[in-house]
């Protein structure tokens, strides 16, 4: 009887001492038990639960966001001698939109120095890359993002003097995860010297743009996930306030990125160079937003009211933009046209 009361008070003492540790472990253990989105293992502290939730929805200026961009997402600025192909201006010089948009912006920047770019869909970052010479000339630096793999191995062997990354940006106004659809012209045709211009119709899968089945017959395509984060979070991370020069040419996601940059007035951008290749842009949004229609082509060129830049530049009908049938233009549908009838017969 002695035995089995000692053994009962030794077991109330046990439950006693278990109670207190799970009361004061409780909060840790729970936090332990959380799944990741993915349900494939336990999540071990606050980084280990912001790693899971980069799929999405996190806060564009969340700490833990924009430590884990600045450490694993962005390369600094190459201090190696630069890696180019051939002078400055024959990469692209004559290509597609390139010489135009290089104007406006010879207009606008060509005697500033020191400003900072930040340029989507950079691709090798050469190949009719609108900030090389900004860089190269007027000792600008930026950011280069450019989501495919190949291309952005190519990026970094140019030793930019920006930082880089080799993810997308997001057109939501959290980080997520996206598949990419990257596309390679067909060896054997006659515009296979055209390569990289189409390795620049690399997209993200589901967004629909113009000559999309055309592109189809063109190239093979190869998929793969990345990850994609607020252009917000890439210049909190910077501590970029103010961009000079936003180039956005990222087949499709331009006008939702641009309205979740431009919800926010903790960043200035001065001036907007987007493309536009189905003539659907929104130009009352960027009027809402206090930008000026400067130029348009296939490239819509925005400054922001007021900006110093605008000194005498002779601003563009807004009203006549989508009826405007450019030289540029013409040519990019006559190539269009051409590739895909050599496409079409070859099959």
């Amino acid at each position: 009887m002695e035995v089995t009361m000692q053994h009962h008070i030794l077991a109330r003492v046990l439950c006693l001492l278990l109670s207190v540790v799970l009361l004061s472990c409780g909060p840790m253990l729970m936090w332990e038990a959380k799944v990741s989105p993915s349900g494939r293992r336990f999540l071990q502290s606050r980084e280990e639960e912001v790693w899971a939730r980069l799929e999405g929805p996190l806060e564009a200026d969340d700490p833990q966001v924009l430590l884990i961009l600045k450490q694993n997402f962005l390369a600094p600025p190459s201090s190696l001698p630069y890696n180019l192909s051939g002078p400055l201006k024959q990469m692209g010089s004559r290509d597609f939109s390139w010489p135009w948009i290089h104007e406006q912006l010879l207009r606008l920047f060509g005697k500033q120095l020191g400003g900072f770019f930040v340029e989507a869909g950079a691709l090798d970052g050469e190949y009719l890359s609108n900030t090389l010479w900004m860089e190269r000339r007027l000792g600008w630096t930026g950011l280069l993002v450019e989501p495919d793999e190949e291309s952005y191995k190519m990026l970094i062997s140019k030793h930019r003097r920006a930082w880089t990354s080799n993810t997308c940006l997001s057109k939501e106004g959290f980080p997520r995860r996206t598949i990419l659809v990257s596309r390679r012209v067909l060896k054997g045709t006659p515009h296979e010297d055209f390569g990289w211009a189409f390795r620049g119709q690399t997209h993200e899968m589901g967004v629909d743009f113009p000559n999309k089945e055309s592109l189809e017959l063109m190239t093979d395509s190869w998929y793969s996930k990345v990850q994609c984060f607020p252009l917000l979070s890439y210049l909190f991370a910077l501590n970029a306030t103010t961009v000079d020069l936003l180039s956005l040419d990222v087949q499709g996601t331009e006008t939702a990125i641009l309205h979740t940059l431009l919800a926010s007035s903790r960043v200035s951008v001065r001036v907007i160079v987007v493309e536009d290749e189905k003539k659907t842009f929104d130009h009352a949004f960027m009027a809402t937003h206090g930008y000026v229609l400067v130029a348009s082509d296939l490239d819509h060129v925005y400054v922001k009211r007021g900006d110093p830049a605008l000194s005498g530049v002779n601003v563009t009908a807004t009203t006549a933009v989508t009826d405007a049938v450019t030289t540029t233009a013409a040519n990019y549908t006559s190539f269009v046209t051409a590739t895909t009838t050599t496409a079409q017969a070859a099959k």
